[in-house]
């Protein structure tokens, strides 16, 4: 009896070190909210775009580590080292990591590279709940506050709220409409739409063709998901004439929504869009139409505006030497194409855009949604596909996604893209599984990477 007391006793003296252990090691990572604010800062895992897997757990980062299936920065050798209670091979720099390999890479903030995505650990990704999120250290009196060093941002594809779109919410309205996407659009402190369509109250949307106009009551949809930047680089946004477009630009104003690649005259169609970030760090939107194939650039009069090389490079050197702007938002309306595949001018302008100095291309015009890819170490996006628009014809304009963007420090360190697929009622929606690999399999190929 004695020893079996005995054996008891040490039985739960064992349990309650084996749980003091591993609370100590948890405790190094999983800091309260108010100490990451203080005194910490998250280390993020990332991986290659081609990478489909999107969640680690947290009980499989030491056997990562150990295996080199978990590559590190130097800058973190010692952290990992004393958490994980294992000895590390050589650190890797990020700068030299393949994007097309299917490891992981663990790094610090500071050093998160948009050419990777970011992965959640125990499914909870840092971006979207960093008072949860598992992985913070702290490290040498370095600290980072999300609520004040990072701004999310959501960059759309194809807007048009017309036609059977149009008919759709005259039916339903815009709550039913937008049921599916709302809540990816409720968090985002900047939300970008590209709409294609002015305002004509007298339109009828039953047998609208190939000239478009949308209902004031229908562009209150951009309220709805909280649109705070508009671009007008879009080929119908004269369809339903001049006045149209002038009463569309005030009500952009009057909606506190500022616009970018089109206006009134030459000169504002031309004239970048700069915000300050709540970091104080300024960003650019630039925006051009490639061909305007329906005449809907600017001049003589309203419209969007006109690329052309040496526009591009001078409005770009000026926003880098001049107004000492920290990141350079370039999208262009291309010349529309049946592919997922970019065409040839596609690709020239957007690599021209990036040796100018822009820091990211986005396609405009992809009705179906196109290829992302990466050129000296900066991301094309080179069609998103449609967003708000009628398309249902065949699965490749069904499919799309939308950009989940995180700035931190002056730059975008993270474009998650939020993959749809337009049902059959051509309301917009998140892609399921099988719908999401598709649009993967098409768009995410190894050699654009």
């Amino acid at each position: 009896m004695k020893n079996h007391i005995v054996l008891c006793i040490s039985s739960i003296a064992l349990f309650l070190l084996l749980v003091s252990c591993k609370q100590h090691t948890n405790q190094q990572f999983q800091i309260s909210s108010s100490a990451s604010v203080s005194d910490s800062i998250p280390l993020i895992i990332l991986k290659s775009y081609l990478n489909r897997q999107e969640s680690i757990a947290y009980k499989d980062i030491s056997l990562l580590l150990k295996t080199g299936k978990l590559l590190y920065t130097s800058d973190i050798k010692e952290e990992l080292q004393s958490i994980f209670h294992i000895e590390l091979k050589a650190p890797s720099s990020l700068s030299h990591i393949s994007t097309k390999e299917q490891h992981f890479i663990i790094t610090t903030i500071d050093s998160v590279d948009s050419r990777f995505l970011s992965v959640s650990v125990d499914s909870i990704n840092f971006f979207e709940q960093y008072n949860r999120y598992p992985l913070w250290i702290k490290k040498n009196g370095q600290t980072c506050n999300p609520n004040k060093q990072i701004t999310s941002y959501v960059h759309t594809g194809v807007t048009a709220i017309t036609r059977g779109t149009g008919a759709y919410l005259e039916k339903h309205g815009i709550d039913t409409y937008l049921s599916y996407i709302k809540p990816y659009f409720i968090k985002p402190e900047l939300v970008h739409i590209s709409n294609e369509v002015s305002i004509d109250d007298s339109c009828s949307y039953n047998g609208m063709k190939l000239s478009f106009a949308t209902k004031s009551k229908h562009l209150e949809i951009l309220k709805q998901l909280r649109a705070s930047i508009v671009e007008l680089t879009g080929n119908h946004n004269l369809d339903a004439g001049i006045p149209a477009y002038y009463k569309t630009l005030q009500w952009y104003k009057a909606n506190n929504i500022a616009y970018f690649g089109g206006g009134s005259t030459v000169q504002e169609a031309a004239k970048p869009l700069i915000l300050k970030l709540k970091d104080s760090s300024q960003i650019a939107w630039i925006g051009f139409n490639e061909r305007c194939p329906l005449g809907e650039c600017a001049g003589i009069r309203p419209g969007a505006n006109r690329y052309s090389d040496e526009k591009a490079r001078n409005v770009i050197d000026s926003l880098k030497n001049k107004a000492h702007v920290n990141y350079i938002i370039a999208c262009v309306q291309f010349s529309e194409v049946d592919s997922y595949a970019p065409h040839a001018s596609q690709k020239t302008i957007c690599k021209k855009l990036i040796d100018y100095g822009a820091d990211v291309v986005i396609g405009s015009q992809a009705h179906i949604v196109q290829e992302i890819g990466i050129y000296k170490g900066k991301n094309i996006f080179y069609g998103t596909g449609n967003f708000l628009f009628d398309q249902t014809y065949k699965k490749g304009v069904r499919q799309a996604y939308f950009l989940k963007c995180y700035f931190y420090k002056g730059k975008i360190i993270q474009f998650h893209p939020m993959y749809t697929f337009m049902n059959a009622k051509k309301q917009p929606a998140l892609a399921n599984d099988i719908e999401k690999s598709a649009i993967q399999d098409s768009i995410l190929l190894e050699k654009n990477f």
